[in-house]
């Protein structure tokens, strides 16, 4: 085994100076490969493999714990969050309702004040409105008066004129 490990420090060695590295770092380089006095056997790599197994359950195991705990901390973090949002929503929610009960205060208020403030607008436009319109039912009466006393006179001027020329 030993004559086999020197053989292959050898060649690489032989590489390295071969592929241009300087003598020292070439012995270096192919100092650090390990020796070693046996191979590995069938039965060594079935032992590896079953240690392998057996660690490998073992971390599955642990992972599987983990995981368990890590779902558990976020279903408890989940519902604490959601509770939380619940309780943020509500308080949102009542503020919201506070508020628009006071907007529709104020704006009742305000409607209220712009129907006073138009009926007396309205009452001050139907006065002058009449005080306008009064004279002018005066003159229409007066009219009518003349019309109904001169009439008479009117359509037999009128005859006259049609019928004498």
């Amino acid at each position: 085994g030993g004559d086999l490990m020197s053989l292959i420090v050898t060649e690489v060695y032989d590489a390295l100076v071969a592929a241009g590295s300087p003598e020292e770092k070439a012995r270096a380089a192919a100092g650090v490969i390990p020796m070693t006095e046996t191979l590995s056997t069938k039965q060594d790599f079935a032992e590896f493999r079953g240690e392998m197994k057996e660690d490998f359950a073992e971390f599955k195991g642990e992972m599987r714990e983990e995981f368990a705990e890590f779902r558990a901390e976020m279903k408890a973090d989940f519902a604490e969050f959601r509770t939380e949002m619940r309780e943020e929503f509500a308080e949102f929610k009542a503020e919201m309702k506070g508020e628009f009960a006071e907007f529709k205060a104020g704006m009742n208020n305000e409607f209220a004040e712009f129907r006073v403030e138009m009926k007396g607008e309205f009452a001050e436009f139907r006065a002058e409105v009449k005080e306008e319109i009064n004279p002018l039912k005066r003159d229409v009466a007066v009219l009518k008066l003349a019309m109904v006393s001169f009439m008479p006179a009117i359509l037999a001027l009128l005859a006259k004129l049609v019928f004498f020329p």
